[in-house]
């Protein structure tokens, strides 16, 4: 199978590659763009992981999630597999409802543009991912990390579902692992039983080599196992790309 590169402009909000999937979504990333932010004096994953499995990392990795990290970001690339199990197909569906956190579709080399940016209002690191499903308009599938004092590092999407983080260096990789879901409603957090959510959520970022990284989430029930799986290679792009 031939790989399409798709190029996105962010100054003319051009995008080239294979027409019509790279062209719907620059467009989605042209209505949704945000401004820049400017750096922080230093960076929450920093400060979470510690100082010596931060420094395990690859300073590729460092530099993505680090200071620099502040400021918008764009990538592109392909997941190689997005699978579903029933379960997790039924659940993909059901969280449309609330916004899209996860793929709705399976699929084979799918091609993806995100774009990752500083939240102002909440505090939080923004995650955005434009599936281009062949035959289908860019699905956009969003989240925030936030970080708070008494909870944590945290990821929310719209509609209030969360889940609680743990941020771990595992081989050279940065991982995020849940560790419970809530649904915040009038400013408070409700738990979720394991039984009603997707499942244990591990989502690993890898060097790759050559300038790209492997992005890897895997969901798993506890009592029907796998839910979802994707994994993909991807790249930044700059405007000269």
């Amino acid at each position: 199978m031939t790989r399409t590169v798709l190029r996105y402009d962010e100054a003319t909000g051009r995008a080239t590659g294979d027409g019509g999937a790279a062209a719907r979504t620059a467009a989605v990333l042209r209505r949704n763009r945000r401004p820049e932010e400017p750096p922080e004096d230093d960076s929450v994953f920093r400060r979470l992981l510690g100082e010596a499995g931060w420094r395990r990392l690859p300073p590729e990795v460092r530099r993505r999630f680090g200071v620099e990290a502040e400021a918008t970001r764009h990538y592109a690339g392909f997941m190689s597999e997005v699978r579903l199990s029933r379960l997790g197909w039924l659940l993909a569906q059901v969280c449309r409802l609330i916004g899209t956190p996860l793929a709705p579709w399976r699929g084979r080399e799918v091609p993806v543009l995100a774009r990752v940016y500083r939240d102002a209002r909440r505090g939080g690191t923004v995650w955005e991912r434009f599936y281009c499903y062949p035959g289908r308009p860019p699905i956009r599938v969003a989240s925030t990390k936030v970080c708070e004092r008494a909870a944590g590092l945290m990821e929310v999407v719209s509609g209030g579902l969360g889940m609680y983080l743990r941020l771990f260096e595992r081989d050279g990789a940065l991982c995020f692992e849940s560790r419970g879901y809530f649904w915040q409603v009038l400013g408070r957090r409700l738990p979720l039983p394991g039984l009603l959510t997707p499942g244990r959520t591990l989502v690993s970022h890898a060097e790759a080599g050559g300038g790209s990284f492997r992005f890897t989430l895997e969901m798993h029930h506890p009592v029907f196992g796998e839910t979802v799986f994707q994994t993909g290679l991807f790249r930044e792009m700059s405007p000269a790309n």
